[in-house]
């Protein structure tokens, strides 16, 4: 038991140093060094109470035993949310979409980084098969970039051909529920604008009225919206359920690969987030 703690602890020190020396600072990196601080801890508890024992002294058990279980509850609970995360981490094609929202992610000194790549080149991949499509660029500006993380995906997107009419841009969002709540909002007030105008131009109709977001994304329409999500596999499922949350149960999820290196990172932050979110009610 005592070198499962030590060997835990050793290695998360390894993974942060290495994360730092290929990708630089970035989100959540503190976690590793604690974990691993927890793990020397729960070591130095381990040979306590093993010294205690070989001397036959006498010590109370129930405070060792409290930080024994809150430590494999803890690490229960990340391993089970990993397995929810890859278990619904899955691409669904389903080609025509009406919308599909393309999740922004850091920058790299105010340039796309290998991840925003791979989830702007999966939706130029989604366009060539489906050119009527609109692609939601959603992301806003951190404190360490000069422009939004929509506003760069906006000018990738131009230079490899897909035309302006096919592109919405939401840059005011930070966090995956922004990011999906104002997309959603962004796609109901396009479409309102649309169904406004066909009406006007073929029924003389008057305009519709507004609607309720949370019940429907438009009332009014002559068939529900068809909603695309595309985003890294661990981020994937905590952003459809954050849809749901706002109504759109039904999305559908498009994965894109993330760096292996960074993967179990990226994956424990994502876990703390989904955590968090539950209990929060947002998700």
């Amino acid at each position: 038991m005592e070198l499962i703690f030590i060997a835990i602890g050793i290695a998360s020190l390894v993974y942060i140093s290495v994360i730092f020396i290929n990708f630089g600072l970035t989100s959540f990196m503190w976690f590793w060094p604690l974990f691993a601080v927890i793990n020397f801890l729960m070591f130095a508890l381990v040979r306590y109470i093993r010294i205690k024992h070989r001397d036959k002294k006498e010590i109370i058990l129930r405070p060792f035993v409290f930080l024994f279980t809150t430590y494999g509850l803890a690490v229960t609970t990340l391993i089970s949310m990993w397995l929810v995360i890859f278990s619904n981490a899955h691409t669904v094609e389903q080609p025509n979409l009406d919308y599909v929202i393309v999740m922004g992610t850091d920058l790299v000194d105010n340039k796309i980084s290998k991840s925003l790549k791979r989830r702007l080149d999966r939706a130029l991949e989604y366009y060539r098969d489906n050119p009527n499509t609109i692609f939601v660029l959603s992301g806003g500006r951190s404190d360490y970039d000069m422009s939004t993380e929509a506003t760069i995906m906006y000018h990738y997107m131009i230079k490899a051909g897909v035309p302006d009419s096919n592109l919405l841009l939401e840059f005011y969002s930070d966090s995956t529920q922004e990011k999906i709540g104002f997309s959603l909002r962004t796609i109901n007030q396009d479409h309102e604008q649309k169904v406004l105008a066909n009406r006007l131009k073929h029924n003389n109709e008057p305009p519709i009225g507004k609607n309720h977001f949370k019940d429907a994304i438009i009332t009014g329409a002559e068939r529900p919206l068809s909603i695309g999500i595309i985003t890294s596999e661990f981020n994937l499922y905590r952003a459809k359920k954050i849809a749901s949350r706002y109504g759109v149960p039904d999305t559908c999820p498009m994965a894109t690969k993330s760096d292996e290196l960074m993967l179990v990172h990226l994956a424990t932050r994502e876990a703390v987030a989904l955590f968090k979110d539950r209990l929060i009610g947002n998700i």
